[in-house]
């Protein structure tokens, strides 16, 4: 926490670009997924859940 005590205004605001444009850019992918597996019979649906759970496990160890 100290670290960002540090930081100019321009890199706190660059921080904050950075983490909206991953989160816009994880959105869409996920969106995208959905999208995709809505498309197919229920065992696609099954399968997109799987990859959704998937994702939201292994992006809670990044």
């Amino acid at each position: 926490m100290p670290d960002i005590l540090n930081y100019t205004l321009a890199q706190v605001r660059g921080f904050a670009a950075a983490t909206a444009r991953e989160d816009a850019a994880r959105d869409a992918r996920l969106l995208s997924l959905i999208a995709i597996g809505a498309r197919g019979d229920s065992r696609h649906l099954d399968q997109t859940l799987d990859r959704l759970q998937n994702h939201a496990h292994l992006g809670s160890h990044r």
